[in-house]
C-alpha cells in the first residue's frame, strides 16, 4: 500500500522532547507526564505503536499539553486507526492555534485532508435514550449522542448496552467518506421471574371444629422391645450348640456300642448324655420359638412405648429361663 508522502513525514516526525515550558510550574504530575511521554518516543522508536500510544495518552491526561497530541496522532496513524488519528490532528491545530508554525500547520491539513477519505460519519440513535454506545470495545459515549461518530473504514463492531437491558451488537462495514444513519433497537427487559413454591413438607392439620374436645395428651412412641429379641437370641443360639453337642454324644455312643468287648458303664454313660443334650437342645428350641413369638407380639402391639404424661410407666419385659439336666424352665414377667 502507497503511503502519501505527506502523511508519512507526519507520522514519523514527532516530537521528541516533552513541552514542559508550555505547562505551569512543574510538580508531581508533570514529572510523571514526562517520564511517560519519554517512555512512548522509545516504544514508538521500536515500532510498539500500541504501547506507545497509551504512553502518550496518559502523559497527555496528566499534563495535557497540545504537542503530545501529534504523536497520538503519529501512533494512531501507525496502527491504521485513521479515525483517530484526524481527531488527534484536528485537536492539535485547535489547541495549538498560533503556536504552531505556518509550515507545520500546513502539513498537518494535508494530514488531515488525506484522512477525510478514510474515515466514515456514523448517527448512532436508539430507541431508548442513556445508552452506553462502544465501537469496537472503545467507548463512544451515550445517546442520544451529540453528533455522529467518526469510524475508520472497514467492518467496525458497534454495542449499545442499557442498564437493566440486553446488550445488542451490530457488525457494518463503512468506506471512506460514507454518512451512515444507524437506528438501533434496544429490546425490553426481562420480565422478573415469580417465586416458584417449594415442596410441600408435609400436609396441613385440618382445622379445629368449634366446640369439638381436642386431644393435648402427648402421643405414645413406638419402640421395639430390645430384651424379648435378645433373649430370643439366646436361646437360638443355646439350641443351636446344645444340637451340635448332642449330635457328638450321639457319635461318642455309636463308638462305645460298637466296641468289642462292650464297657457297659461306658455305653450308658454316653446314652444318658445324649439324651440329656438332646432333651435340653429340644427345650430350648421350643423356648426361642415361644419367646421369639412374645417378642414378635410386643413389636407389632407397640408394647414397650412411653405411655401418655401422667400414667405409670409399666416395667420392661423380663425372662428368665432356668435349664436342668432334664427340664427347662421359663420365668416371663409383662
Amino acid at each position: 500500500m502507497t503511503i502519501p508522502r505527506a502523511l508519512a513525514r507526519s507520522a514519523a516526525a514527532i516530537v521528541f522532547v516533552f513541552p514542559l515550558g508550555a505547562l505551569a510550574q512543574p510538580d508531581d504530575r508533570t514529572s510523571e507526564a514526562d517520564a511517560r511521554f519519554r517512555r512512548g518516543v522509545e516504544l514508538y522508536k521500536e515500532a510498539d505503536y500500541g504501547a506507545a500510544l497509551t504512553e502518550f495518552r496518559r502523559a497527555y491526561a496528566l499534563a495535557p499539553a497540545y504537542q503530545v497530541l501529534y504523536n497520538v496522532a503519529g501512533a494512531c496513524y501507525q496502527l491504521r486507526d485513521y479515525a483517530c488519528a484526524l481527531r488527534a490532528f484536528e485537536r492539535y491545530l485547535t489547541d495549538g492555534g498560533a503556536q504552531i508554525a505556518a509550515d507545520r500547520r500546513g502539513e498537518v491539513q494535508k494530514d488531515i485532508a488525506v484522512l477525510r477519505g478514510r474515515v466514515a460519519t456514523v448517527a448512532v440513535s436508539t430507541s431508548v435514550p442513556d445508552v452506553e454506545i462502544a465501537v469496537d470495545d472503545v467507548a463512544a459515549g451515550r445517546t442520544p449522542l451529540s453528533e455522529p461518530l467518526l469510524m475508520s473504514a472497514g467492518r467496525r463492531r458497534i454495542v449499545a448496552a442499557a442498564p437493566g437491558r440486553p446488550a445488542v451488537t451490530r457488525v457494518i462495514d463503512v468506506a471512506g467518506g460514507d454518512q451512515v444513519a444507524l437506528q438501533i433497537e434496544i429490546p425490553e427487559a426481562p420480565p422478573l421471574q415469580s417465586a416458584v413454591p417449594g415442596p410441600r413438607l408435609g400436609a396441613a392439620s385440618p382445622p379445629e371444629q368449634p366446640g369439638a374436645p381436642v386431644d393435648r395428651s402427648p402421643r405414645r412412641e413406638r419402640r421395639v422391645p430390645v430384651l424379648p429379641w435378645i433373649a430370643t437370641g439366646a436361646l437360638a443360639a443355646g439350641a443351636a450348640v446344645t444340637g451340635v453337642l448332642a449330635l457328638g454324644a450321639s457319635g461318642d455312643l455309636g463308638a462305645a456300642l460298637g466296641a468289642f468287648p462292650g464297657d457297659a458303664r461306658a455305653i450308658e454313660r454316653e446314652r444318658t448324655r445324649t439324651a440329656t443334650l438332646a432333651l435340653t437342645a429340644d427345650l430350648l428350641a421350643g423356648a426361642a420359638v415361644l419367646v421369639g413369638g412374645v417378642s414378635l407380639y410386643l413389636t407389632v402391639a407397640g408394647g414397650g412405648g412411653a405411655e401418655r404424661a401422667g400414667a405409670a410407666r409399666p416395667s420392661s419385659p423380663s425372662i428368665r429361663a432356668a435349664i436342668a439336666p432334664s427340664s427347662l424352665r421359663l420365668l416371663c414377667t409383662f
